[in-house]
């Protein structure tokens, strides 16, 4: 018993030994600057050389005073509005699509082929975007999406729909190239975490489902959905990040857009702190917004994926039970 003991001890201290290296790591390059953000938006720290951080009720100013600035900042309300347009507008297509494709590819009844190859050309735009995001790529789309609206506006003109310009005006905008440029980059990534969840889910359940009648709209949304609420919670989680911290593609069109058409909370944060401006607190204060609403966006998604509803409906039964049996006592 000992020497089993001392064995697990051993053990025990090798685990320890090589998770330090990580737990370094995690504190150095991500913890500190979180706790440095979180110290800053409480400070005055703006302009070139200055003398450093200062706290400032330290200086006679209120404590909220960067979170206020922020607020009362016409170009943070735009920010903000159009982050969660950005959000909105890019996850709903960019889920439909992903698992639209991943239902197909992975139908046995489709039994389609070249499923890696299909595989390779989604995630291609994820993973070269960084590189190429204002040269060859960001071209071709444009010129695609173009090429596209121009088409549909000919063709209603030809028929006679009674369109003008105006009524695709937004479709020829930044925004919207904002929009399509986006879910072209990142579905790649949801559909393959799409995939990577039915395919998990065992052969037969589908088989029983296929013999029971349902069709494939029914298959869909009564058995593959349900199977995959923890895949759903990662791809929920991604797309919540990505979305609320999109900076990469409209900040191609940004800086050249006066109306601030294509201003997100990140390209905000970036102008602040960096951009010439080095209003570092306001920055910080901005980043502690972004974060709040990112901590909001994730408890809906763990009340909507992982929270046990019927446990937490028991524990509510058996709260009013106790409150119900106290109450009986003390009239008794």
């Amino acid at each position: 018993m000992a020497n089993r003991n001392k064995i697990s001890r051993r053990y025990t201290k090798w685990g320890y030994i090589f998770v330090l290296p990580f737990l370094v790591i995690f504190l150095l390059f991500n913890f500190y600057p979180l706790f440095c953000t979180l110290w800053y938006a409480f400070c005055d720290l703006r302009g070139k050389g200055c003398p450093g951080p200062r706290f400032l009720p330290s200086i006679g100013e209120p404590w909220y005073r960067n979170f206020q600035e922020v607020l009362e900042a016409v170009s943070f309300h735009d920010a903000f509005k159009n982050t969660l347009m950005f959000f909105f507008a890019t996850m709903i297509p960019e889920w439909i699509l992903a698992f639209w494709l991943a239902a197909a590819i992975t139908d046995r009844r489709l039994g389609i082929k070249g499923k890696t190859l299909y595989k390779t050309a989604f995630i291609f735009p994820k993973l070269i975007s960084g590189s190429t995001l204002s040269g060859l790529l960001l071209e071709h789309l444009m010129l695609f999406t173009y090429s596209a609206v121009g088409f549909v506006y000919v063709a209603s003109m030809i028929n006679g729909f009674g369109l003008d310009m105006q009524d695709f005006k937004f479709f020829f905008s930044n925004r919207f190239l904002v929009i399509v440029i986006s879910v072209v980059i990142h579905f790649g990534i949801t559909f393959i975490y799409a995939v990577a969840g039915i395919t998990s889910i065992p052969v037969e359940v589908f088989e029983a489902a296929e013999m029971d009648g349902a069709n494939r709209l029914q298959t869909f949304f009564h058995i593959t959905l349900p199977c995959m609420k923890p895949i759903m919670f990662f791809i929920s989680v991604v797309t919540l990040v990505d979305g609320l911290g999109l900076s990469d593609v409209p900040s191609a069109f940004g800086m050249y857009d006066t109306l601030r058409r294509c201003l997100t909370i990140n390209m905000y944060i970036n102008n602040q702190a960096y951009m010439g401006a080095d209003i570092f607190d306001r920055a910080s204060a901005a980043s502690i917004f972004l974060l709040g609403l990112m901590g909001i966006g994730a408890l809906i998604i763990y009340f909507a994926f992982i929270r046990d509803k019927d446990e937490a409906q028991l524990r509510k039964l058996i709260r009013k039970e106790k409150r119900e049996a106290k109450r009986l006592e003390e009239t008794a």
